[in-house]
């Protein structure tokens, strides 16, 4: 048996647990939760004696320069993906008439902005129908027209794991005028992602799930161009391209997708994305791509071979990443994750089928365990 990718050290859960659920909310290395707990000290117990705009401003740009190494672009910093595909979604000149398309599959994040907006602008979202987790590309083909604003999906699916091939989707989109709109957060730390080699126009992502980061931090990547003539929803100090000039008589853009940042925000999460970015980077993300592909197959296929399991991610490589979903004939899915979960192996329960979602922390003894566990369970 290989151990972990990284010093069980770093996450001390993992000798309590089998975690296997980093598509839900990953676990935290140490040294990423001591340097955001630094930083919140820091802050609560000195205030502005420490926290000036220089430390305000460097809080920020770590995190921008981290992320800008992991995707190849520059980054605009939200708190959530849900609040950056807002901002994107209101900033978009939608017509009557317009569509958007996406799938039924999707987590409601990726939906909802466009059903709010079609609500008001007339403008119909289209979804394209799941057969067993699974959209091919000629499904959405099949909904893409010339009248089709935005084609709005996730990398990785996070119910049943299939990872969409960013290439093919833009050239569906571009082909008819649309833009590309990605949710990265179930693949922006496991699988190596140049914005501008895959010709994303639009990428969002929280930094909870693989990104091994906390809550309350998101990217937000707007190809230059784009956010150019874009109008952010919301705007306050930080619109700007020189935030502590506090010059209320004239509102004038930051030339970056900056634009799109307007508040104050969470600093320690902030820093903490920074860190986690590093610790992943560190490892090297082609690494972390290479171990984790390795064990989820080594999984699905000790999974495969059990009596009674169906697993429903693709088997092929480019078509996954790290969430393995299974079915059961007899099984309830509900009551495999809560026996699951009472021997320390930690999944989720999500579209009527148990989802696991090992990362670099967990090891080819976590793979055997859980699968040996749903055998007993099942069997």
């Amino acid at each position: 048996m290989t151990s972990s990718l990284v010093n069980p050290e770093d996450f001390p859960a993992t000798k309590k647990y089998v975690y296997l659920n980093a598509a839900s909310i990953s676990l935290m290395p140490l040294p990423v939760l001591r340097k955001m707990s630094k930083f919140q000290d820091d802050l609560g117990l000195r205030a502005t004696a420490w926290f000036d705009e220089e430390v305000e401003t460097n809080a920020l740009e770590d995190a921008r320069t981290e992320a800008a190494k992991l995707i190849g672009a520059e980054v605009a910093l939200l708190s959530s993906t849900t609040e950056a595909l807002c901002a994107v979604a209101w900033s978009l000149d939608f017509q009557r008439g317009d569509n958007v398309v996406t799938t039924d599959m999707e987590f409601p994040a990726v939906v909802y902005p466009w059903m709010r907006i079609g609500k008001e602008k007339g403008v119909e979202v289209r979804l394209a129908r799941n057969r067993e987790g699974i959209v091919e590309l000629a499904d959405l083909e099949k909904l893409v027209d010339d009248h089709t604003k935005v084609l709005a999906i996730s990398h990785v699916e996070y119910a049943s794991g299939l990872r969409f091939n960013l290439k093919e989707l833009h050239h569906l989109a571009s082909e008819h005028g649309a833009l590309l709109v990605v949710d990265a957060i179930q693949s922006l730390g496991v699988i190596p992602l140049n914005v501008k080699d895959e010709r994303v126009d639009i990428l969002a992502s929280g930094a909870y799930k693989w990104l091994l980061g906390p809550f309350g931090t998101s990217i937000l990547y707007i190809k230059r161009g784009l956010y150019e003539k874009l109008e952010p929803p919301f705007v306050g100090f930080r619109s700007t391209g020189k935030p502590f000039e506090l010059r209320p008589t004239k509102l004038t853009y930051a030339k970056t997708a900056r634009k799109f940042e307007y508040s104050t925000s969470n600093y320690a999460a902030m820093t903490g994305l920074a860190e986690a970015i590093k610790y992943l980077r560190r490892i090297g993300i082609k690494r972390v791509y290479n171990y984790v592909l390795k064990i989820t197959g080594d999984l699905m296929q000790s999974l495969s071979n059990l009596r009674g399991v169906r697993v429903i991610t693709p088997k092929e490589e480019e078509r996954r990443a790290g969430i393995i979903t299974i079915r059961f004939e007899k099984a309830d899915y509900m009551e495999v994750t809560r026996k699951l979960g009472e021997k320390g192996i930690i999944v989720s329960p999500r579209f009527k089928s148990v989802r696991m979602s090992p990362h670099i922390y967990n090891s080819e003894e976590d793979v055997s365990k859980a699968s040996e566990e749903v055998k007993r369970i099942t069997g």
